[in-house]
């Protein structure tokens, strides 16, 4: 990419990773740079300024207070407000409370801040992880300052819009799958199929993945219900849809039992009874510890 004296030195141009270095090179004698007077002049260090920013961690102004400042948003402004010296007794205290109570209406609008952060050397630079861009060469140490500050805004847009697009794709894509399985018909007893694959690979992953969306887990289960109508055991059915149904995050003991229900299924199928009865201790066991948590 270059545009704008605006040049990509590393990451792809298909998929931003979220985590963004961009630097300018300022071309002014260090003499001029010590009698600026302005502190972001002292940021400069061998003609360098960088600014960073984490989008992948970080997408609001709240993010940015307690990841970098330790601080809450309302913290923060209070902060900023001791800094107006006493200019705060001006505000009306009325209105300064109701922007506060509308803040978190306004953060899709507030871009995350980028800071600047010293480093010594290009090659430096280069070794961070994530996106780099060098945005030029500068004279004056203001327009380096402006630049890399008004990049990350541009950039972090790119990518919650790229996220909003891969979120959108990832969901269209499940529901071809969805559509795909109702329109196979699928049967747990038909020849040739893999019972334990077809539960462990297809519909546990699928409805893990739409269990935060109520439509698509319901169409979901409904599928594996309908793999499994005539299974003699349908408390092991509702088993694993109550797991993954369930609000919180699941465990490793949930994720064993899921994988010990698939394979109990699929031993009945066969009529393994011997697995069978040794695949239900374990889901004993298994239950027991979640109890135990």
């Amino acid at each position: 990419m270059e545009m704008l004296g605006i040049e990509r030195k590393k990451g792809s141009a298909e998929r931003l990773d979220g985590r963004l270095t961009v630097y300018a090179r300022v071309e002014t004698e260090p003499g001029d740079l010590g009698s600026a007077g302005h502190p972001i002049a002292s940021m400069v260090h061998n003609g360098l300024l960088v600014a960073q920013g984490n989008y992948k961690e970080q997408s609001s102004l709240r993010d940015f207070l307690k990841s970098e400042m330790g601080l809450s948003l309302e913290e923060g402004l209070a902060e900023f407000l001791e800094r107006l010296d006493g200019l705060e007794a001006a505000l009306d205290p009325e209105k300064l409370k109701q922007k506060m109570e509308n803040m978190d209406e306004l953060q899709d609008f507030i871009p995350t801040p980028a800071k600047i952060v010293p480093f010594h050397s290009e090659e430096e630079i280069l070794e961070q992880e994530g996106d780099i861009f060098f945005v030029g060469t500068f004279r004056n140490v203001a327009n380096a300052n402006l630049s890399v500050n008004s990049f990350p805004i541009i950039y972090q847009a790119r990518f919650r819009e790229e996220q909003i697009d891969r979120v959108k794709s990832e969901i269209e894509q499940l529901i071809s799958q969805v559509e795909k399985a109702e329109a196979s018909e699928v049967h747990y007893a038909a020849p040739g199929v893999n019972v334990a694959d077809k539960i462990l690979k297809d519909f546990i992953p699928g409805m893990l993945y739409s269990r935060k969306d109520e439509k698509l887990f319901e169409s979901a289960a409904k599928q594996f219900r309908a793999f499994l109508e005539g299974y003699p055991f349908p408390r092991d059915v509702e088993s694993i849809l109550s797991i993954i149904g369930k609000s919180g995050d699941l465990t490793k003991h949930h994720y064993k039992l899921l994988e010990l229900y698939a394979r109990k299924i699929a031993e009945v199928t066969r009529e393994n009874f011997t697995e069978v009865e040794r695949i239900r201790k374990a889901i004993d066991e298994q239950e027991d510890s979640l109890e135990s948590i």
